[in-house]
């Protein structure tokens, strides 16, 4: 007999305009798993925050036991440690394929999004047009953007091969790869 689950409180440290706090969110929500948003605000110094997470990268997930239940509070700092413990703690529904080589793929996808897309659109449109306004680091370099906008571009074609083959982008269901998708480009759309 398997032992009954911990119900816990989960806070989720984001920031809205963060795609890797919004794969999180995205993931939390197709789990079905309440959780409180606190939001968090990178680009000032913030202690409490860092002792959370020392790298100062979003998002943390902190599970804490509801008040009675016994357990021990989690903190799950960043998605990829994030993503697999939402895939153990709460398996219904399934992100990850079944398939070993879909789940391969379906990883493969999620890193492509969290470094390659990051670096080569995001860390260029999202700075230009978001970041140096929050930071008050002055107006868009345009050359940045244009190289953003390109990379995009790209990017954009590569999906549409994938998906000239495939029902989703690892396969043939639905997976963290594609809210990774969904995360960055509903950033960069807003």
């Amino acid at each position: 007999m398997s032992p009954t689950p911990v119900p816990y409180v989960r806070q989720l440290y984001h920031f809205a305009f963060d795609p890797h706090s919004r794969l999180a969110r995205l993931a939390l929500g197709e789990k079905k798993l309440s959780f409180e948003e606190v939001p968090v605000r990178y680009w000032e110094p913030d202690d409490a925050f860092l002792r959370l997470n020392p790298s100062g990268l979003l998002p943390v997930l902190v599970e804490t036991p509801e008040a009675g239940a016994q357990g021990q509070t989690h903190r799950i700092c960043e998605n990829r440690a994030l993503l697999e413990h939402l895939e153990e703690a709460a398996p219904a529904p399934n992100l990850w394929p079944q398939d070993v080589n879909a789940r391969a793929e379906a990883r493969r996808l999620v890193g492509w999004f969290e470094r390659k897309f990051d670096y080569e659109v995001n860390a260029l449109l999202l700075h230009e047009k978001m970041e140096k306004r929050l930071i008050g680091a002055g107006a868009p370099d345009i050359g940045a953007m244009r190289a953003g906008r390109e990379a995009l571009k790209d990017h954009l074609r590569y999906f549409e091969s994938l998906l000239a083959t495939r029902d989703w982008l690892a396969g043939q269901s639905l997976s963290y790869a594609d809210f990774a998708c969904a995360a960055q480009l509903s950033v960069l759309d807003y």
